[in-house]
């Protein structure tokens, strides 16, 4: 999915069509490099969506579930010594192939 290029663009073709809208108003996005990860992840839909579980019957903690996930991928995620760091690196790299992470703990 690509961004609207014009406002019009947001407007269903058939009311376009029986207002006979024709104006073109540009909407200015900002460039990927002045976006934050949190701007980049409201952009990708609910349907692109890697679910990380953690607790449960097992009691797996967050960071063993991270560490098992970036483990998991190919190429490998390499980790690093906090978790804060691999949920950081985590949600990088889902973001970098259109996907944003959710995390869930299990009771």
């Amino acid at each position: 999915m690509t961004r609207p290029r014009t406002l019009e663009e947001l407007i269903p073709a058939d009311v376009r069509a029986r207002w006979g809208i024709k104006t073109q108003t540009l909407i200015l996005w900002p460039s990927p490099s002045e976006m934050t990860l949190e701007d980049k992840e409201r952009e990708i839909g609910e349907g692109s969506v890697i679910e990380i579980r953690y607790g449960g019957p097992l009691a797996v903690k967050l960071d063993a579930a991270l560490r098992v996930y970036m483990k998991a991928q190919r190429p490998k995620i390499e980790t690093v010594h906090k978790m804060e760091g691999n949920l950081l690196k985590v949600r990088m790299a889902a973001v970098a192939v259109g996907k944003k992470i959710r995390i869930i703990k299990e009771e």
